[in-house]
């Protein structure tokens, strides 16, 4: 195990969540306010001109970029009435920096370990929108498929494996559809958002293969149970209620990343 790039991925994780919170606070909003841009405590606007990006740029850069909001979102708070308005302090940097050193360890070679840490830092903020407010945002789900695709295609270009990279494809591809089959069975359960990061999701797992893929949508399934019979016993939720599944099919995909990358 090479621990300089443990270490060195480890620390790189957290500085990529101290990003992230650029890109979260503003979207950790409900479905019917596409972006965050003012306090939900005084109303204050945290970014003036936010409805108005530059030409060529997304309307979540033009926030996330100005100078107000990267004075703002590191501490999470407005200046005005230290209302919350973004994550809480290390809540993305641990997550990010335990899953890059953890990657780093079992992840090779390295143009795999780029493609496994680009869908960490997009996991890492698309399970915290998720718990926060039940959505998982196109402006981050698309970019985790397209990034982790990418890298893999990186990947097998520079190793020949394009066995791999067909199987990735068509394992992103087929659990996606099976998300896609769950949200129109019951809306209730499985979000679109769900079947959208499933594709990311299992184009990782499968360019491991088709075992590391349904042990991970297993395990995703199985920790969302145990948490929603814990919820019920503890007479927390009830049946008609929905709980956040983005963060256990990011765990259940990591964790089998983790136990079959270096199988």
């Amino acid at each position: 195990m090479n621990w300089v790039l443990v270490a060195a991925l480890a620390v790189a994780g957290l500085l990529v969540g101290w990003c992230l919170r650029a890109v979260v606070a503003p979207l950790a909003v409900s479905a019917e306010h596409p972006l965050r841009t003012d306090c939900p405590g005084c109303g204050r606007r945290i970014v003036p001109e936010a409805g108005r990006p530059a030409p060529g740029q997304s309307h979540v850069a033009s926030v996330a970029g100005h100078p107000r909001w990267l004075a703002w979102f590191s501490v999470g708070r407005c200046a005005a009435c230290r209302a919350r308005i973004g994550p809480p302090p290390l809540a993305l940097e641990i997550p990010a920096a335990v899953l890059f050193g953890a990657l780093a360890a079992r992840v090779h070679p390295g143009s795999v370990l780029a493609a496994a840490c680009w869908l960490a830092a997009c996991s890492v903020a698309l399970g915290y929108i998720d718990v926060a407010v039940q959505r998982l945002p196109d402006l981050l789900t698309a970019p985790a498929y397209v990034g982790t695709a990418g890298l893999l295609l990186f990947a097998a270009a520079s190793g020949g494996h394009w066995s791999y990279l067909l199987r990735a494809f068509l394992g992103g591809l087929a659990l996606a559809v099976a998300y896609l089959l769950l949200v129109l069975a019951s809306r209730s359960a499985i979000g679109l958002g769900d079947a959208k990061l499933a594709a990311s999701l299992g184009t990782m797992l499968a360019w491991l293969g088709w075992p590391t893929l349904l042990v991970g949508t297993f395990v995703s399934f199985l920790l969302a149970a145990v948490y929603g019979l814990a919820l019920l016993v503890a007479r927390r939720v009830t049946l008609k209620q929905r709980i956040p599944f983005g963060p256990f099919m990011i765990a259940g995909t990591f964790l089998a990343l983790l136990a079959g990358a270096a199988n």
